[in-house]
């Protein structure tokens, strides 16, 4: 037992000068990540913001003193703080403007009513505090009382009146919340450039995930000809069904190496696949197509449609259930939604599923990825039938 000792010991210890090199190599990284508002700590994200206003406050001093001068503690104190809470829910209420999705025009209004109203506020809030500490204050400089008097010259509502008074004020705010908006301005920039090229990557990895799955399929498809000619004379089933397949293999190898292909490419190779399971099926599956000849210009992820049709046909189909029925809509609603539904109906004692198969949770995060909040995706369950609805704008 002690000769095994040593070598368990120096195992030890070479994990643990392991861990602590990893440690000491993604600590600049996950400081790295909180600066740039990437890190998904809230227990650091909340630090860093205690830490930020910590140091602010003492840009916030600075204001104050070359306002007041250093000889007016309380004086500088009372002002630096204002100016403070003033700048934080500025800089929370900018943040979560920010963070809405929104078209570019009503954000861009957003942001110019928020920096109006800061403004109006601020005016407001400085008449009241100079016009407080010259009233409060008997030893206050002269150049305050002159100050107070300035912003008070046609009541409270003078900086909106007085062109020098609305430079002083405009400048002082800018002056205010000028570290904590440019703070906030390169995190905007730096996500939205994360952002960026985090969907880039996850495109290449689609690209390369789909070029792995094509096991030499020109061969297989050449394949699949051959049989056709074989069986086209002897069994016009099996015949019409390898054509079927020909023709989703077709549209699997060429059409599908884009990110988009028009919506009438993919609901032929839904037609194509329908054909094959109602071989398949016989006279158990009932389909109701309700598409229009022309549904309009609409462009989509290859084989998007096809998974919620093949994942009605995978659970809708019982082997002991007498008839299933499938029912595949695709229009435009009112507002002019490109909409797909698919409804099966769902064998008698079919336990209610707890969680979505790999097929409906890669549909889910290519819809993320190609339409970030320009789509929607419904899907229900209830007793005897499952139904998918998508939308896409």
């Amino acid at each position: 037992m002690e000769g095994e000792a040593l070598p368990l010991n120096a195992a030890h210890t070479l994990l643990t000068e392991a861990s602590e090199k990893e440690k000491q190599e993604t600590l600049p990284l996950r400081l790295a990540a909180l600066l740039a508002g990437t890190n998904t700590n809230q227990r650091a994200r909340i630090m860093l913001h205690v830490v930020f206003w910590a140091m602010a406050s003492w840009w916030f001093v600075q204001q104050a003193n070359w306002v007041l001068g250093e000889a007016y503690p309380k004086m500088t104190l009372l002002v630096a703080t204002g100016k403070m809470a003033f700048s934080m829910a500025f800089f929370y209420a900018f943040s979560y403007l920010m963070g809405k999705k929104m078209a570019g025009l009503p954000k861009a209004g957003a942001v110019v009513l928020l920096f109006t109203g800061a403004y109006v506020v601020y005016g407001l809030a400085m008449h009241a505090t100079y016009t407080y500490l010259s009233a409060t204050y008997p030893e206050v400089p002269g150049y305050v009382k002159i100050l107070a008097k300035s912003v008070s010259t046609a009541g409270r509502w003078t900086f909106l009146q007085n062109p020098d008074v609305f430079y002083f004020h405009v400048q002082q705010l800018f002056l205010g919340v000028l570290v904590p908006l440019l703070a906030k301005g390169l995190r905007v920039v730096f996500q939205s450039r994360y952002r960026s090229m985090t969907l880039e990557k996850d495109n290449l990895k689609l690209e390369l995930d789909f070029l792995r799955s094509q096991i030499n399929p020109h061969f297989l498809f050449n394949t699949l000809n051959s049989v056709y000619a074989l069986v086209e004379d002897k069994d016009q089933t099996a015949a019409s069904v390898i054509y079927s397949l020909s023709n989703i293999m077709r549209f699997a190898l060429y059409d599908a190496n884009t990110l988009e292909v028009p919506v009438e490419k993919e609901l032929e190779t839904i037609r194509n696949y329908l054909d094959i399971q109602k071989v398949r099926h016989s006279r158990r599956l009932v389909i109701q197509w309700d598409i229009p000849a022309q549904v309009g210009h609409q462009l989509i992820p290859p084989l998007l449609l096809l998974t919620f049709v093949e994942n009605a046909i995978k659970h809708g189909v019982g082997k002991y259930v007498n008839q299933s029925c499938v029912t595949i809509k695709a229009y435009r609603n009112p507002e002019q939604m490109f909409c797909f539904e698919v409804r099966n109906t769902l064998p008698s004692g079919k336990t209610r599923a707890t969680s979505e198969g790999i097929g409906m949770a890669n549909t889910r995060r290519r819809l993320d990825l190609l339409y970030p909040g320009r789509h929607s995706l419904d899907i229900r369950q209830a007793e005897e039938e499952f139904s998918v609805l998508l939308k896409i704008w």
